[in-house]
């Protein structure tokens, strides 16, 4: 007689054998779907940190600077006072911190809280264009770091470049 099928005892052993070995399969799944969404808000926080970083280096090099071509300036105003709306030359951005991010126009980015804008600015000599230590004395190069830090891992991105006044 030729028996097709499996026994009780068989139906148990494979649900054991599942039982143990789908746990350690899903930690894998689990695993690359938490990664997936750390790796999409490092994306987001490079966009924000390119896009800043492209906003500073189209401004003039300072108050006494020609306005670099194609870019948007409102007339010269007092550095005082001055707003993310006006800004018009490189170093208007030094001390930038917003604790969300705002757009040229100084409007919030709300589709993109959780975000946060830092800023600096400093005079560098060209003996040692990572020397941050005497920020005030004027040379021909400014290194411009922007930072944009995930608020709720605490993971910061940051870019840096220099510009020149030649």
């Amino acid at each position: 007689m030729n028996k097709k099928g499996f026994t009780l005892i068989e139906v148990i052993m494979i649900i054991v054998l599942l039982g143990i070995m789908l746990p350690g399969i899903m930690m894998y799944f689990i695993q690359g779907v938490k990664n997936s969404v750390d790796s999409q808000l490092r994306v987001t926080a490079v966009f924000l940190a390119e896009g800043l970083m492209e906003e500073i280096k189209s401004k003039r090099w300072d108050e006494n600077s020609p306005i670099p071509p194609g870019s948007y300036t409102t007339p010269l105003t007092f550095e005082v006072g001055e707003t993310r709306k006006t800004f018009d030359d490189i170093d208007d951005f030094n001390g930038l911190n917003n604790p969300n991010p705002i757009d040229s126009q100084g409007e919030p980015m709300t589709y993109y809280s959780g975000f946060r804008q830092e800023v600096s600015v400093c005079y560098v000599p060209s003996t040692n264009l990572n020397d941050v230590s005497n920020c005030s004395i004027a040379t021909n190069y400014k290194r411009i770091e922007v930072k944009i830090t995930n608020t709720g891992t605490n993971e910061t991105i940051s870019l840096v470049s220099l510009m020149t006044s030649y």
